[in-house]
């Protein structure tokens, strides 16, 4: 089964950024300065940097794609937080990447890119209304995206279309706990600064996603189902919260 692309994130976000610190490139630079010129309170060059990185992190290092949508978009949020500009620019981005998912000539990464950038910015009912067109308009393209928003559609409510793309609870849990020891046999493997707390992420995302589903199989009455849940999961994660 493979691995979805949220899952790596953590992971490869972990691994790739001591690698990619050492090496120094220009996608590191521009993020190192924005970082400095944020906290120096040269907003605009913090901006203009992060604008940078973001369009140009992965023709320089395919391995930035981790940490482009998250660090670095918590960090352009913190940015955003002081200066005004900086959230009308996120904002732009993510509303070009709409426009280019919406004309059909979008990638499952360009919608990766609204997703998280709503995410960071507290939008996913956005996510889930540009799902919902996907469904009704590409649904070829809307099953590929689906790793992508799966979460989100758990986080709304959204049972019917999750459910459409993702198949039963059950079954949809039992591919999350394999990706989930798949992510920790990796982080076990290597020797990678911070990968006790990656696990550690993991486990906790694993136990949040089992205990959304648990929530939604008993709002649906259906007892059978929550037992099931708990128990595949407890086995991975033997979570007092998730203890069947």
């Amino acid at each position: 089964m493979k691995t979805p692309v949220r899952l790596l994130l953590a992971a490869l976000a972990l691994i790739t950024l001591p690698a990619a610190h050492a090496k120094d490139d220009e996608a590191d630079k521009a993020l190192g300065d924005a970082r400095a010129f944020t906290d120096s309170g040269e907003y605009a060059k913090a901006l203009e940097r992060h604008e940078w990185y973001h369009k140009n992190a992965l023709r320089i290092n395919r391995a930035q794609y981790g940490v482009r949508l998250s660090f670095a978009l918590s960090d352009w949020k913190d940015l955003a937080d002081k200066y005004p500009p900086a959230l009308a620019s996120l904002k732009a981005i993510r509303d070009a990447d709409v426009k280019e998912l919406e004309a059909g000539t979008g990638k499952p990464e360009t919608f990766h890119n609204v997703v998280s950038i709503n995410e960071k910015l507290g939008e996913e009912a956005a996510s889930v209304a540009l799902f919902k067109s996907l469904d009704a308009k590409q649904p070829a393209l809307a099953k590929k995206c689906f790793s992508r928003a799966d979460k989100t559609l758990l986080n709304q409510g959204e049972v019917e279309l999750f459910t459409k793309y993702g198949g039963g609870f059950v079954s949809y849990l039992e591919g999350e706990i394999a990706n989930h020891e798949h992510v920790v046999a990796m982080m076990k493997s290597t020797a990678v600064p911070m990968s006790a707390r990656s696990i550690k992420n993991s486990d906790e995302r694993l136990v949040a996603t089992t205990l959304e589903l648990v929530a939604l199989a008993t709002k649906q009455g259906d007892a059978t189902t929550v037992t099931k849940l708990k128990t595949l999961a407890f086995k991975s994660v033997p979570d007092p919260r998730i203890k069947p």
